[in-house]
């Protein structure tokens, strides 16, 4: 099976999962933790959903840098793999929160199957959730949430942690969520 068939049927599910959920974001390739690393597939709403995709041929020795850098930033995280064996070697180095589908190859591409119901992430980081903002973005929250005062000029960084640190983590989440949500071309 190629990784092109299950990123199709990932998008698919998330697609039919979010109907009614209001303007949902997908995008393919979602770089997180300032350029650390990147998501495979994500779908932002009312929630961050994030899908990380493992062929049975992949090497796992990425996986534990990814499943802090995912769970930083999601509100649910999906480790989509292919195969029983693959998922068996992968299961225990995920949280329990996060939630797991097996790919499995049919002669019209890959079928998804839940292993896993995933559940919210328990720790989201509100540094790393800012850090999901654009420089321009995280002012314009920090005007909103009335913390932008002296930091019209500030670094994006001054400005991310200025958001973590003084917006409630819960405002901060529907806060971005709103702004990656009306970029343009997004």
């Amino acid at each position: 099976m190629r990784a092109g068939e299950i990123l199709i049927a990932v998008e698919a599910q998330l697609r039919r999962t979010d109907q009614g959920r209001g303007r949902t974001v997908y995008r393919r390739e979602w770089s997180i933790g300032v350029g650390e690393t990147r998501i495979d597939f994500a779908a932002i709403n009312g929630h961050f959903v994030g899908c990380e995709i493992k062929s049975a041929r992949d090497n796992f020795g990425r996986l534990p840098s990814q499943v802090q850098l995912y769970s930083a930033v999601l509100d649910r995280a999906v480790l989509v793999v292919e195969g029983v064996a693959a998922t068996a070697r992968a299961a225990p180095l995920l949280p329990s929160w996060w939630g797991i589908w097996r790919a499995v190859a049919t002669p019209s591409g890959a079928v998804l199957e839940v292993v896993r119901k995933g559940e919210l992430n328990p720790a989201p980081e509100a540094l790393a959730i800012a850090q999901l903002l654009w420089r321009d973005e995280a002012y314009a929250v920090a005007e909103r949430s009335g913390v932008g005062r002296g930091l019209r000029r500030a670094t994006r960084w001054r400005l991310w942690e200025t958001l973590a640190s003084e917006v409630p983590l819960g405002t901060l989440q529907r806060e971005v969520r709103e702004a990656i949500r009306a970029r343009p071309d997004w």
